[in-house]
């Protein structure tokens, strides 16, 4: 059986090979007739290795040829050209850069051509050949299609403010948000799409200011309404009241029920509301749903830092006054020392580190972010916002998430979102931190709340599910928010990047866990390298792919 396999592989082998082995044998015989025979066969035999030769080139060349023109045509969908001369100078220059022709080789042709959503290349190139007559093989040809991608984008910008941002980490923040956000237009300048690009910004800390500074003036405290009271506010707080008991930050009299109006306190000691809302009470901290006036928890509650007591305080803002046999408690929670038209004292104050960031006396403590921007097409804005951002306050990644959400949401507080699985719209959310989630206790001997007051009230409030004292606990709670409410996002299809910077303490698994995908989790070790990252992310965004 192996002797007829020999058999039949020798005759496949052909008369090339046969005459190749008389050649050998013939230049090792001495005679003159294997001599004479050796040279007319080597003059015959010549021509064919040349072609052989021939063919390989011509082989090598159009794998190369066509490697340039993929880059080539990927380099010219990725241009801001919409016409096919615009696409057609930058692909032809890019070609050059990056085709290298062997000696004798000649670029013969190349176009690119702008055909509805996709750039189309073509190049030809006539290859060096050593035995044209014998075999001519014709020029080399390559083709290859990108498609632009036809994706409307829908993006939340969700950026860590807080204290611990304060310095060369905010300034390069900025520059590399900014510059994302310039990446991010470019691209969709390629767009057939109506605006193509739209973009909200959500600056987080303890807190989110949702909108600018709001006079109250004009509130009326009946109906609890004026110019620039959104309707999904609660100003009476009553999610932090669980039937009769009352978990909320004011207290009319001892033992009273009667519900404190926090736009009503501001405006009678001459205070606007600067925007800023304590988290929803639980399950809709961590949901999308709109806001309903007869379900308390779904609604958002205005922030309120209240004046703490004359002694062992931080926000120390009006005079305490009452009975002397008032607790400190009571004293912080009396409502009718808000009278009198002003605060009775100004100016700045800190917590137990300036890692925090600077405060200024008054209900607004803490509400000096940049306002959330809604979904705009207008990259001017965003930057302009990217620019006045300011760095205070602990960390709360589920409340700055949270608003990234309802920033490309269909449903309220915020419009601008699409529906969800609308045709051709992505939804995406870059998420940002440089710490890990914080609720911690104050240093100072006999502080009476437990922690500072911020987007999730005072720890004693229970807004959290639990009124440990210890800071580690309180942080593994918010974590557990956090997980939560990356599964309920990721699971209306929203894409997640996640941006984890100088953190040495703690696990990356929690932001890792939250990205869409591993590779959409960036460990920044160094703030100089942001700017990487988030390259990263806009060249991901931009899913340009080959076609053919």
């Amino acid at each position: 059986m192996r002797a007829k396999l020999d058999q039949d592989n020798t005759r496949r082998m052909g008369w090339r090979v046969r005459l190749l082995r008389r050649l050998v044998a013939g230049a090792k015989d001495e005679n003159g007739a294997a001599a004479i025979f050796f040279a007319v066969s080597l003059i015959l035999l010549a021509p064919l290795m040349l072609g052989m030769f021939d063919i390989y080139l011509a082989s090598t060349q159009r794998n190369n040829l066509q490697d340039a023109l993929d880059a080539a045509t990927l380099f010219a969908a990725r241009s801001t050209g919409n016409t096919t001369e615009a696409v057609d100078a930058v692909g032809d220059a890019a070609l050059t850069a990056n085709l290298v022709l062997p000696t004798g080789s000649t670029l013969v042709a190349s176009t690119f051509t702008l055909a509805g959503d996709k750039v189309v290349g073509y190049a030809e190139v006539s290859p060096p050949a050593l035995a044209p007559g014998l075999f001519p093989h014709g020029n080399v040809k390559a083709n290859s299609e990108v498609v632009r991608s036809l994706d409307k984008l829908e993006i939340a910008l969700v950026l860590d403010n807080t204290g611990s941002m304060q310095g060369t980490k905010l300034t390069t923040l900025k520059a590399a948000a900014s510059a994302m956000v310039d990446k991010l237009v470019e691209a969709s300048a390629r767009s057939t799409q109506t605006d193509p690009l739209k973009i909200a910004l959500v600056p987080f800390s303890t807190t989110v200011r949702v909108q600018n500074t709001t006079a109250l003036t004009s509130y009326n405290t009946t109906t609890r309404t004026g110019p620039g009271i959104p309707s999904w506010l609660d100003p009476l707080g009553s999610s932090h009241w669980a039937g009769t008991t009352n978990n909320d930050i004011f207290e009319v009299s001892v033992g009273s029920t009667t519900k404190t109006d926090r736009f009503a306190m501001m405006k009678a000691i001459g205070q606007s509301w600067s925007g800023c809302v304590e988290a929803r009470a639980q399950p809709y901290d961590i949901k999308e749903d709109a806001a309903v006036s007869t379900t308390p928890a779904s609604m958002f509650v205005p922030y309120f830092w209240p004046d703490e007591p004359d002694t062992k305080n931080y926000n120390n803002y009006m005079d305490d006054g009452g009975a002397a046999n008032l607790t400190a408690m009571q004293k912080q929670r009396r409502t009718a020392k808000y009278t009198g038209g002003s605060m009775k004292r100004t100016g700045a104050f800190s917590l137990d580190s300036n890692a925090y960031g600077a405060y200024t006396l008054g209900p607004n403590a803490g509400c000096t972010l940049q306002p959330v921007i809604p979904l705009t097409t207008s990259s001017a804005t965003i930057k302009t916002g990217i620019a006045n951002m300011t760095a205070v306050g602990e960390t709360n990644i589920p409340l700055g998430l949270v608003w990234g959400w309802h920033a490309v949401a269909p449903s309220g507080p915020l419009t601008g979102g699409t529906p969800y699985q609308t045709q051709y719209v992505r939804k995406i959310i870059i998420l940002m931190t440089d710490g890990e989630n914080t609720m911690n206790n104050p240093s100072k001997s006999g502080e009476l709340n437990g922690s500072f007051y911020g987007g999730l009230g005072y720890i004693w409030q229970n807004m959290l599910g639990t009124t440990s004292s210890d800071g580690n606990v309180r942080a593994d709670a918010i974590d557990e928010r956090l997980k939560l409410l990356c599964t309920a996002v990721k699971a209306r299809d929203i894409v997640v990047y996640t941006v984890r910077v100088e953190v040495s303490s703690g696990s990356s698994s929690l932001l890792q866990n939250c990205a869409s995908t591993p590779d959409k989790f960036y460990d920044v070790q160094d703030v100089s390298d942001l700017q990487a990252a988030f390259d990263a992310i806009a060249g991901s965004i931009d899913n340009l792919r080959l076609a053919k």
